[in-house]
């Protein structure tokens, strides 16, 4: 007992230090020399076989404090009076799940008298910021999910619109874009209109279930590797061979049917296993929602190890699990995973009368 308590000190002593540090920073190569600290942090909080749970919560609060601390830097330097506006985190970042290994997706939501002005103003501001994280190794998203894109630096009623246009036409874009806009979070800025468009998309989506059950449909596409019988499955022609997604084919099957669980019953939560866990009317479902928490984090634990073992190895961070890597007890654990997942996906496909 005396040696975890000596080991949490020092876990809680390392992360205290390097937010008072990048709290003091504004200078853009302090923060990327920062910014070079945090991700070796991480992995040394890693080494020491921090749990998934809270090793997550960690990354997540290290990397808030440097995304919150480079937009304060660089709002020194941009004309912004009269513009209230909110730095909006998007996909992973916005339900506070970023691995060491993860790319940045934001946006802008504003609110201002002359709104094409206060956009020219703020995309200018965010081009630079994007370019700023870019730096600190966040990678520029390759789909141009950022706020540095016009398409996504929207005052609150063009994002109303959008989010409309998403939900009652229930195109294919607009299904992928719904699976990571939906998860916003304001992260810096006026946080009341984050806030205020997360209370207006629940109000939205809630008497129109077709969008959600088209959601549904597109997450059920997305099956965990299993075979029949229950046994592992491995891609053997994968770019690492007899390998699997542990994002996409484990933790984020439990991702996609939380948000649906979510919106379906106006959960303001963004993070996958706070929405789980919010989710529940029974006692019955409450025991459901624990077990998915537990096979996620279990999941996500998994993921870690492996970008642990790729920078060990000095190689490219990847998200596969190749078959080599696993004993025995890895096999079941992650059977046991897969299979909850399977019972959460069957929970939300019996919602909207699907075939699981």
């Amino acid at each position: 007992m005396l040696d975890h308590g000596l080991a949490v000190a020092s876990r809680d002593a390392r992360v205290a230090a390097m937010l008072v540090r990048l709290s003091t920073l504004s200078d853009a190569d302090a923060l990327v020399a920062a910014a070079t600290d945090l991700r070796a942090l991480a992995f040394e909080l890693l080494e020491d076989a921090e749990s998934a749970a809270q090793l997550t919560r960690t990354i997540a609060d290290m990397n808030d404090a440097l995304t919150i601390r480079i937009l304060e830097s660089v709002r020194a330097r941009h004309a912004l009076e009269g513009i209230a506006f909110v730095w909006l985190a998007l996909g992973s970042e916005g339900r506070r799940e970023q691995t060491v290994h993860t790319d940045q997706d934001n946006a802008i939501l504003f609110a201002a008298e002359h709104v094409g002005a206060a956009r020219t103003a703020l995309l200018a501001f965010a081009d630079e910021v994007n370019r700023l994280l870019d730096a600190c190794g966040f990678p520029l998203c390759r789909g141009d999910i950022m706020a540095r894109n016009p398409k996504w630096c929207l005052s609150a009623a063009e994002w109303q619109d959008c989010f409309a246009r998403w939900i009652d036409t229930g195109a294919p874009e607009a299904l992928l874009h719904g699976a990571i806009f939906f998860d916003f979070r304001g992260l810096w800025g006026e946080l009341q209109l984050a806030a205020d468009l997360r209370a207006w998309l629940s109000e939205y989506i809630a008497p129109r279930p077709v969008f959600l059950r088209q959601m549904t449909q597109n997450a059920l596409q997305s099956r965990p590797p299993l075979g029949w019988f229950g046994q592992l499955k491995f891609e053997r022609r994968a770019v690492v061979a007899d390998s699997f997604d542990i994002k996409l084919q484990g933790a984020g099957l439990f991702t996609d049917a939380a948000r649906i669980l979510a919106l379906s019953r106006g959960i303001a939560e963004t993070a996958t296993p706070a929405r789980l866990l919010a989710w529940p009317r029974t006692e019955h479902e409450r025991r459901e929602a624990e077990s998915w928490v537990e096979a996620f984090y279990t999941l996500q634990a998994f993921r870690l190890r492996r970008q642990l073992d790729c920078r060990r190895r000095d190689a490219a961070l990847d998200n596969r699990i190749p078959s080599a890597s696993l004993s025995g007890f890895d096999r079941r654990l992650l059977r046991a995973c897969f299979e909850e997942s399977r019972v959460l996906r069957g929970r939300i496909a019996s919602e909207y009368g699907l075939a699981y």
